[in-house]
């Protein structure tokens, strides 16, 4: 069973579901229309991404590192 999570932006949806033996999240952003204003068929897809609960605490730590302006280029 899913469970639709709480977010603090409208941009994106995160939702909470069983994945065999562990829990992960799903955030879901629809695809931005790059069409100029035409409507195809790509656009009514979305972009998601699954993740562990180590996996988002992860990308939080790197997302909040970007935020700040404390990221790290990769060589």
């Amino acid at each position: 069973m899913a469970t639709d999570l709480r977010t603090t932006n409208e941009e994106f949806s995160m939702t909470r579901f069983w994945a065999g033996l562990e829990q992960k999240v799903q955030v879901t952003q629809p695809r931005k229309n790059t069409n100029l204003g035409k409507v195809g068929v790509e656009d009514q897809f979305f972009t998601s991404l699954q993740l562990t609960r180590d996996e988002a605490r992860e990308l939080a730590l790197d997302l909040f590192k970007f935020a700040e302006g404390q990221e790290q280029e990769a060589v």
